[in-house]
């Protein structure tokens, strides 16, 4: 048998199209479960016929919601990793092991470990990049269930070419021309889309 004749071969239903009450015996030309169904169906064809059409053009999709809370501290950590490595560098004359250098590195009153303690030990090192809550929401939307730790460390590995294409700055237009990372651009466009048509919401939860 060809693969043409496979795919005309009639689909059997099993529920009713309105109600979605299941058939005893499956059919090929059945399609409501009663005569009240079928008159409903009758009388609401232009809406089921819109119904279907939205279903194809993906405007019933979920709506995803995200955290403006978790957006602000990715950019809290992102501030405190440069204000720490700022203040190290004021005091980068004095050696380590020296008195100095403990009594800035384990004296709880001072400002060097102060700032330290308000950051991630794993982050520590890190330098993290600016983002908008457009950029930061079409990364964190691909991996929702990383913790902050998780997703800061994340964030830092991802190379400059791949940032480049979910910003709009004259740097990026350049890498643009290449044809480089087109996918990631397109990714970002369409989540734009997104957040433009209310499928992506953030909230202060």
């Amino acid at each position: 048998m060809s693969l043409d004749s496979v795919t005309k071969l009639p689909i059997k239903n099993t529920h009713c199209i309105i109600c979605g009450e299941p058939f005893d015996i499956k059919r090929a030309s059945k399609l409501y479960c009663s005569s009240s169904c079928r008159q409903s169906a009758y009388y609401h064809k232009e809406k089921i016929a819109d119904f279907h059409l939205n279903v194809s053009k993906g405007i019933n999709k979920e709506v995803k919601t995200l955290s403006i809370q978790d957006y602000t501290s990715y950019n809290e950590t992102r501030v405190n990793i440069l204000a720490y490595k700022k203040l190290q560098n004021d005091f980068r004359h004095i050696e380590e092991g020296t008195h100095e250098w403990e009594m800035l590195y384990n004296n709880p009153r001072c400002a060097l470990t102060k700032n330290r303690t308000n950051i991630p030990e794993q982050l520590i090192e890190l330098k993290l990049p600016q983002l908008s809550i457009e950029q930061w929401s079409c990364i964190k939307i691909l991996y929702p269930n990383f913790s902050s730790v998780n997703f800061a460390l994340f964030v830092s590995s991802l190379s400059s070419e791949f940032l480049n294409q979910i910003r709009f700055d004259s740097a990026s237009a350049a890498d643009q021309t290449t044809g480089n990372f087109l996918p990631v651009k397109n990714m970002y466009l369409c989540h734009l889309q997104k957040i433009v048509n209310g499928e992506i919401q953030f909230n202060y939860g």
